[in-house]
């Protein structure tokens, strides 16, 4: 008796110039992929710098309706240059936090050189806060305000 012959399997794989044309349509999609993820990164780092000044004007506040007195943001630079961190202050000049300078990517500009809430929470004079991309034109700032209320509020798009 004898065994049926079993045919060669064709071997599976990939041909050189099937590979290569492969790599080739991979980095043709990367190479747009690429701006358009560093957008993304840049606009991910605005929102979290907005997010952070938020955050640090609302403690301001409720720490000046809790120790019944002004609370001052300041930043550390001196300037309206706000990126380059900054320190709130309570009513006997003790800091109660402090923020860290910001990569040199990001810019916050502000119109005012400080931020003072009174011991009601309300903010003396309307504040503008800019926080944008030194290298991405192509991104959208975010526009933080504070009215004579004292409440911040951040919305997309320039402060103008």
């Amino acid at each position: 008796m004898t065994r049926p012959v079993i045919p060669l399997l064709k071997e599976i794989g990939f041909t050189l110039p099937e590979l290569l044309i492969g790599v080739a349509i991979i980095g043709i999609l990367a190479a747009y992929a690429v701006p358009s993820f560093n957008d993304l990164m840049v606009s991910e780092r605005l929102k979290g710098a907005s997010l952070d000044t938020v955050a640090a004007l609302t403690l301001a506040r409720s720490e000046a309706i809790k120790q019944n007195g002004s609370v001052t943001l300041t930043p550390t630079s001196g300037t309206t240059a706000w990126a380059g961190g900054w320190t709130t202050r309570g009513p006997d000049a003790a800091v109660i936090s402090t923020q860290a300078a910001y990569p040199g990517s990001i810019v916050i500009t502000g119109s005012a050189n400080t931020v003072v809430f009174n011991r009601s929470g309300r903010s003396a004079t309307a504040v503008t806060l800019q926080v944008g991309s030194a290298t991405a034109n192509s991104v959208n700032p975010r526009c933080i305000t504070i009215g004579l209320t004292g409440q911040p509020k951040s919305v997309v798009g320039s402060c103008t």
